[in-house]
């Protein structure tokens, strides 16, 4: 009782608070939300005039621009060396060599089944062309391997006198030099 009298002394007659005690805490409660709304209202428009600055934006997409620049050069990279394991692993099966009077292309028979039925050589003009082609199973999976090179000669070759043979697991094939 005696707080309620201090309290009484304590308020004026013409004080506000005092009278209606639910009325100053509806209007601070309303000033509360007005400081809340105005400082989201600052920070929310800070936050939009900054993300529409058109140099944030070109600095954005010169970011992406980059990162795209450079997956897609991985992606070339990977795609080139790619077919440097290709062209390396051909080169392993079919080979050229110049002799002094022959050319002498060399087919490495164990990936075509080590049979030279595997092997098809065909002539077109100064165009020799060599079809190989295999299969092997590993780990249960079948494994096909089909190449086809082809080499232009000069006129000073004769592909019609060229011979075939058998030495070890490759297939020679001498192309004589001159007419």
């Amino acid at each position: 009782m005696e707080e309620n009298r201090e309290y009484q002394h304590q308020c004026d007659d013409n004080d506000f608070g005092c009278r209606h005690p639910l009325m100053r805490h509806l209007c601070i409660a309303l000033l509360t939300f007005l400081g809340a709304f105005a400082a989201f209202y600052v920070v929310t428009d800070w936050h939009f005039k900054r993300m529409l600055d058109p140099a944030v934006q070109m600095r954005k997409m010169d970011r992406m621009l980059r990162s795209d620049v450079n997956y897609m050069d991985k992606m070339a990279e990977k795609q080139f060396r790619k077919g440097m394991r290709m062209a390396r692993r051909n080169e392993s099966f079919i080979r050229l060599e110049r002799a002094d009077k022959s050319y002498k292309v060399i087919v490495d028979l164990r990936p075509f089944d080590n049979d030279e039925k595997n092997i098809e050589v065909t002539t077109n003009g100064n165009v020799l062309s060599i079809n190989a082609a295999g299969s092997s199973e590993k780990h249960g999976h079948e494994r096909i391997l089909k190449i086809s090179q082809s080499y232009m000669f000069d006129d000073d070759v004769d592909l019609s006198n060229m011979t075939k043979m058998r030495e070890g697991d490759d297939l020679v094939i001498y192309i004589p030099i001159g007419k």
